[in-house]
């Protein structure tokens, strides 16, 4: 896992104000204020060993830190999912959701086929297609 900029920023400000030459995890722990696993977690990517060997000297760390918050943030971007969307000439090539049924889910008979499985487009056709007839029905209904 990466760090944050300003949890490594926070480490070395914990390792500046230590006079000691050897700094232990379990020093820079209290000078820092997280517990030893929390920042063996953190250290881990500067030195991976350190979770296993808490014995290692906190300051050879120092350059890689300072190396790590010079490098730029790379943005991070949302894979957004593409947002599918059902033309009205899709929609027109079905006159009703019978017509859809019959075109999508029928075999050479005309049998409707229990094992049609429909792909995420075809059910977003007939989720507006129902829509459709739907508002159609209360459209008739106020007019009454």
């Amino acid at each position: 896992m990466k760090p944050t900029k300003a949890d490594v920023k926070r480490i070395l400000g914990g390792i500046n104000r230590s006079k000691k030459k050897y700094l232990s995890l379990e020093a820079l722990s209290r000078l820092v204020g997280l517990y030893p696993d929390v920042l063996a977690d953190t250290l881990s990517y500067f030195e991976p060993v350190i979770r296993l060997d808490p014995t290692i000297n906190m300051r050879d760390l120092v350059p890689a830190m300072k190396e790590f918050l010079v490098e730029p943030m790379k943005p991070v971007v949302a894979n957004k999912p593409k947002r599918v969307v059902v033309s009205k000439k899709e929609l027109g090539q079905y006159a009703s959701i019978g017509d859809f049924v019959l075109k999508k889910m029928t075999n050479v008979g005309g049998l409707v086929e229990p094992s049609t499985r429909l792909s995420d487009y075809d059910l977003l056709v007939l989720e507006k297609l129902v829509s459709n007839e739907i508002a159609k029905r209360k459209k008739a209904e106020k007019k009454k």
